[in-house]
């Protein structure tokens, strides 16, 4: 079991958006879920400086434990609205990050959350358990709310 601890700005969007999966059902949330992951190996700085730095923001990490220490350190996930939140976020913490990061690790993340890379980065959109039931996340449509 992952432990995960939550810091900065609570999301509030999980738990509805998951009871909506449970019920088969597509959440309008999960179509305005931006997640961008970071591998702690993947940071420059320590772990506590570079949450110290992103403390504000919305987001949860965890240190994993055995056996899927094998294969990563663990990881910090950020939440964001949109794309461009994301993308801002990334430019502001490029220098705290490394470029690369091991085959071994790319790999895990690649097979398990189905994510896209931005260096040592990584995003997507929604849970990865969404993918099984919705299809693959780069297809979604993107939501726009309508003002009636």
């Amino acid at each position: 079991m992952i432990e995960w601890k939550g810091f900065g700005k609570r999301w509030g969007k999980c738990e509805e958006c998951w009871l909506a999966y449970e019920r088969g059902i597509q959440h309008e949330h999960s179509l305005n879920c931006y997640k961008l992951g970071i591998p702690i190996d993947a940071l420059k700085v320590s772990l506590d400086q570079f949450l110290n730095i992103t403390k504000d923001l919305s987001g949860k990490y965890a240190i994993f434990g055995f056996p899927l220490n094998l294969l990563s350190r663990g990881v910090i996930i950020f939440y964001f609205n949109t794309k461009e939140e994301m993308e801002n976020f990334i430019e502001s913490i490029r220098n705290y990050i490394k470029d690369e990061i091991s085959f071994r690790e790319k790999k895990f993340y690649d097979t398990f959350v189905n994510v896209e890379w931005i260096g040592g980065m990584n995003w997507r959109r929604g849970c990865p358990e969404y993918d099984r039931k919705f299809g693959d996340w780069r297809k979604w449509m993107n939501y726009h709310k309508q003002d009636w």
